[in-house]
């Protein structure tokens, strides 16, 4: 058996450590994902052309209907009308999430973590939130969206269990599938919605994306006034007002 010298497998080992370690990295890149200070638009399933025009800095267009494993039908025009404006470079994808209830409740059934039991809640919700999350990055793909970063929107206007421990493995599965195609991802949602939904102890640590600003002018200092949530920082706040959600990033 040949041996490497002992300076090459020195510096072998000190390259695959640093390339380890930029991998591990890359979810703690979001708030170096927009310029700060800058503005930008978001886009859903229900807002309908003409869609926003320049000078914008950055779009974060919605790919689902409102829920989990539906679709926004208006993806494809959305999201090339944003990149008209911006550069596709500057776009963001969202996607929204839930917990298994209703007709897409078997969807949770199998997955990553095996053929779930009936009984086994744990099992089904991880399931559910990477399947969701796949399902949602598949049909992006297929609309010819691809962005870099993708934001979790995590709502009390949809569905969750009572149990968070059972909302934290549907929001994890959904952040593990998207980190397994190198994506960023980042939650949109607020510190009293969190709480209800994912409780106190589970903190992913991503950027957050926080609405309630009274007005644009108002989303600078709302930065500061913003409650940050999950162990993570606010990255983006959102002002709701107008004909289209103003975004601002924040310093």
């Amino acid at each position: 058996m040949s041996r490497r010298p002992i300076f090459l497998s020195f510096l072998l080992s000190a390259v695959v450590g640093v390339v380890a370690f930029l991998v591990a990295s890359v979810p703690g890149l979001a708030n170096n994902l927009y310029t700060a200070g800058s503005y930008g638009y978001d886009i859903s399933y229900n807002t309908r052309s003409p869609y926003p025009s320049g000078p914008y800095s950055f779009g974060i267009v919605g790919v689902t209907g409102g829920r989990a494993f539906s679709y926004n039908a208006y993806l494809n025009s959305e999201y090339n009308s944003v990149a008209a404006n911006v550069g596709s470079g500057q776009v963001s994808l969202y996607m929204n999430l839930n917990y298994p209830v209703g007709s897409t409740a078997s969807n949770g059934n199998t997955g990553p973590k095996g053929k779930c039991s009936a009984s086994d809640k744990a099992c089904i919700a991880y399931n559910y939130g990477y399947n969701a999350a796949q399902d949602a990055y598949i049909y992006a793909t297929n609309q010819g969206a691809s962005a870099s970063v993708w934001w979790l929107d995590i709502e009390t206007a949809n569905s969750w269990s009572p149990k968070t421990s059972l909302n934290d493995l549907v929001i994890q599965g959904a952040i593990d599938y998207l980190s397994s195609k190198r994506v960023t991802v980042g939650i949109y949602s607020t510190a009293s919605m969190w709480r209800s939904i994912a409780g106190t102890g589970y903190n992913p640590g991503l950027a957050n994306w926080v609405p309630g600003a009274s007005s644009q002018s108002a989303l600078p200092d709302y930065c500061s006034k913003a409650v940050s949530f999950g162990g993570g920082s606010v990255t983006l706040v959102q002002y709701g007002g107008g004909s289209y959600d103003v975004d601002y990033a924040c310093p």
